[in-house]
């Protein structure tokens, strides 16, 4: 009999998915980046088997294993083991697993984690979304609808839906920061640059057209280098993630806003899509958002 509602438990295993998923990326990265990934992995087991305790209303074990011996049905064990000592060698005595170690690591806790949330939970571990996580309603909307995509083997769609998510999340985390009579939000660093140059010098480059343009597109992509970073979020993979989803523009009307992508074939004659590419995408949304989460107000509540 189960003593947590329902919600409670989703809600749960996708903070478990979230240091799952962190540490497969830690996993996929040079050897001694890598390594960390069984610290990953080695959280992830005690937060699930920590809501496995609170759900049959037990106590928290003080040590990894007991939990196996409290509860007979959790599979795996020897296998855990493993993993809980090379947890142990990084720790306590700065010993680096093996880059296979690490994949058999990375193996072993999806199994763990697929059998035993079927097992303890009724679930399928696969269909637990950490867009739950979110609390912008709308991104988390655009990565639901990304993950139903991906599903369906749909990458085009899915990297669309995650687009637009991440547009989403810049537009909301920019709504609350701007004043009652400004245009500007106050994250935004300085002011975009338009083309009003050509009134002064037209499309004729020998008046350096050229030059005010290059300088023009460059400080606007200054700016917005900037303003991701100063936003905590990964450059590296935000310019990952722009390069290999569909080009996407929002578009105003009266009834609100719309988004229109790049023609789906047009798309797919350019890349070569791949089901690990949608699911950075999505994680890079993810991450994205749970970072703004971190620290995000109002600017109007302050305001008389």
């Amino acid at each position: 009999m189960s003593n947590l509602d329902k919600e409670i438990i989703i809600r749960r295993l996708a903070i478990v998915k979230y240091l799952y998923n962190l540490g497969v990326q830690q996993s996929m990265q040079v050897d001694i980046v890598a390594g960390f990934s069984i610290l990953s992995f080695h959280d992830c087991a005690e937060m699930f088997l920590l809501l496995v305790a609170e759900n049959k209303g037990m106590k928290a074990e003080e040590g990894f294993m007991n939990y196996w011996n409290k509860i007979p049905e959790l599979t795996l064990k020897e296998s855990m083991r493993v993993l809980k000592d090379r947890r142990v060698n990084i720790k306590h005595k700065g010993l680096f697993p093996s880059k296979s170690d690490i994949e058999i690591s990375r193996i072993t806790m999806a199994d763990f984690l697929t059998q035993n949330t079927k097992i303890q939970f009724g679930l399928d571990f696969s269909s637990v979304s950490i867009s739950s996580l979110i609390s912008y309603n709308k991104v988390k909307e655009y990565i639901d609808v990304a993950e139903e995509y991906l599903v369906k083997n749909d990458f085009y769609n899915c990297l669309v839906n995650a687009k637009i998510a991440f547009m989403e999340l810049l537009a909301s985390y920019d709504y609350c920061k701007r004043g009652k009579y400004h245009i500007n939000s106050i994250v935004n660093v300085g002011s975009e640059i338009g083309n009003e140059y050509q009134k002064l010098i037209g499309h004729d480059e020998k008046f350096g057209e050229r030059w005010f343009r290059d300088v023009s597109e460059t400080t606007n992509r200054i700016r917005e280098i900037l303003k991701i970073t100063a936003l905590g979020i990964d450059y590296r993979k935000y310019a990952f993630f722009e390069y290999i989803t569909p080009e996407t523009n929002v578009y105003w009307n009266n009834s609100g806003h719309e988004y229109h992508s790049i023609p789906k074939e047009y798309y797919e004659n350019r890349f070569n899509l791949r089901v690990s590419d949608c699911h950075f995408c999505i994680n890079f949304v993810i991450d994205s958002a749970l970072k703004l989460q971190e620290f995000d107000y109002d600017i109007n509540n302050l305001i008389k």
